[in-house]
């Protein structure tokens, strides 16, 4: 004969049984999900830098120049820094500098001078500024007219 307590006890083992095997298969489940999504977000990124590389480049470069201007300098920062801030400022005055030299020599080797060229500079701008002029008030004469037949149509 069966004892009733036994049974009842064996019955509970094997449910606690199956509930812990249900929550191992959710748990693997998810754990198998989350990783494949994760797994689709780093491909998507990866195309989206190889397709884009300039606007990742600066953004990443934004947010490392955010994160510099508020994070505070240190010390020892300060001094191991300022000899390479030092250089690399001197190098730069002088790269703009012989830049400026050059292209003013390239400049003055075609005949252009620094009037002739704020000259052309001038003409440029006037000329731009007639289009959009005369744009807008083709526009505006092509809404009056398309305004103006609408109105004889309706009547």
């Amino acid at each position: 004969m069966t004892d009733p307590v036994t049974q009842k006890g064996a019955n509970t083992d094997s449910s606690q049984q199956s509930t812990i095997e249900k929550t191992r298969v959710a748990a693997v489940h998810a754990l198998d999900t989350a990783r494949d999504g994760a797994r689709d977000v780093a491909d998507r990124t990866v195309q989206v830098i190889e397709a884009n590389p300039l606007p990742m480049l600066i953004g990443g470069m934004a947010v490392g120049a955010l994160a510099g201007a508020l994070l505070p300098r240190s010390n020892r920062e300060a001094a191991l820094l300022a000899p390479v801030g030092r250089k690399l400022r001197t190098t730069t005055t002088d790269a703009v500098h012989n830049a400026k030299t050059t292209g003013l020599a390239e400049l003055g080797a075609l005949g252009l001078s620094k009037g002739a060229l704020s000259e052309q500079g001038g003409k440029l701008v006037g000329g731009i500024l007639t289009a959009l002029v005369t744009a807008g008030t083709a526009a505006m004469t092509a809404s009056k007219e398309a305004k103006a037949k609408s109105d004889a149509s309706a009547e």
